[in-house]
């Protein structure tokens, strides 16, 4: 039987065998808005609502800050009634929200309007780690049992690039990460330089090399970062931002001139060489850490960029001899949802008996590793 928290201060106990959770992320620019109904301890839960309202930042060339701080500011209130009115107002049970890392001004929209929520309805709430939801997705689609501890995995967005070791929901190991920026934001970067418009540029980027047949007739000259040499050897860290002066080197007439066929070349050894840059590194980082890869057997892609077909297609086959299965979110679960969110805050709440005090603020550098060094978590045991 599942025992809300007894210690939530404004609250009281609610025992019962099921119940449903408010889950709320706003991280970056996307309102999202969802709405689990945890039936038992033996299935994934259903999910009855997800909501989605994403800042249109395409005109801007990248997003604003202050604008994604307006846009949660107006859009909230909103997508939750609307989740609410969609779900027949129902009585929630636990607020679980995205707390970090991400962008104070998007972080406080969605915290302050969940605490203000778990207020007004006497319930406890679960500030939920960003990346954290990422990487336990594909655990909800079999509740929990799959992939199992331990795992690792590779989460890619516009905002992170990092490969985890994870023994437990709150006991994660950093084994390799970005120098400089994300594997997204370089696709986006290198996409932009090229001409490619969207909300979404990297995702664009691949219907655009995947449109027609490819004519590799721009050869082009692509780093792979951080390879070995007399000053620096075996370096256990990704770099994407040479791929973005590589490109530039490359283009020896202006971007009007050229044909698309040679347009989609281009895309298409940017988008080669950046992944292959991660599987260099990915066979480093195993070769040298073999003592930490046993008993591991499933191999977690998520985030905005796992959703990427080739990138799967490139992991499997490269990885195939190393890993017993690859585990991927349904590709709509792949981009910023408050599914995740939800389900990491059930999994830390029901294995772990984890809530979080109201004084909570936003945390906008939160390392995995320190998951429970941030104040204000409250233990239900």
């Amino acid at each position: 039987m599942f025992t809300l928290s007894k210690a939530f201060p404004v609250g009281h106990t609610v025992a019962k065998r099921w119940y449903k959770v408010l889950a709320i992320e706003t991280s970056c620019d996307d309102t999202c808005v969802a709405i689990l109904d945890r039936k038992s301890s033996i299935e994934p839960p259903r999910t009855i609502v997800h909501l989605k309202e994403t800042l249109n930042s395409a005109s801007a060339g990248g997003i604003i800050p202050t604008k994604a701080h307006l846009h949660h500011q107006q859009q909230i209130g909103p997508v939750t009634h609307r989740a609410l009115q969609s779900a027949g107002m129902p009585n929630i049970d636990l607020v679980c929200v995205t707390r970090g890392p991400g962008m104070p001004g998007s972080l406080s929209g969605g915290l302050d309007f969940a605490k203000g929520l778990a207020v007004a309805w006497k319930k406890p709430f679960v500030g939920v780690h960003h990346m954290l939801g990422h990487l336990l997705i594909p655990r909800m689609l079999n509740n929990g049992q799959n992939p199992r501890f331990p795992f690792v995995s590779l989460l890619v967005s516009g905002g992170h690039t990092v490969l985890v070791l994870s023994r437990s929901c709150v006991d994660h190991e950093i084994l390799c990460d970005t120098l400089d920026i994300a594997v997204g934001d370089s696709l986006d970067k290198c996409g932009r330089e090229i001409g490619i418009r969207g909300n979404m540029i990297a995702k664009e980027m691949e219907k655009f090399i995947n449109q027609e047949p490819l004519q590799l007739n721009v050869p082009m000259q692509l780093p792979n970062p951080l390879r070995n040499k007399s000053t620096r050897v075996d370096v256990q860290a990704f770099s994407f931002a040479p791929f973005i002066t590589a490109l530039k080197g490359n283009l020896t007439k202006p971007l009007s001139e050229y044909q698309v066929h040679e347009v989609r070349s281009m895309a298409y050894q940017m988008q080669e060489a950046i992944f292959h840059h991660i599987v260099t590194k990915l066979k480093l980082v195993i070769r040298l850490n073999k003592e930490k890869f046993e008993g591991v057997s499933s191999f977690v892609l998520s985030g905005g960029v796992g959703a990427n077909a080739r990138l799967r297609n490139l992991l499997e086959t490269e990885f195939g001899d190393t890993f017993d299965n690859f585990c991927y979110p349904p590709l709509e679960l792949c981009s910023d949802n408050a599914i995740m969110i939800g389900w990491a805050g059930i999994e830390l709440f029901e294995k772990h008996c984890l809530t979080t005090d109201l004084q909570a603020t936003p945390v906008r550098k939160w390392p995995l590793t320190h998951l429970l060094e941030v104040p204000c978590w409250d233990s239900t045991k």
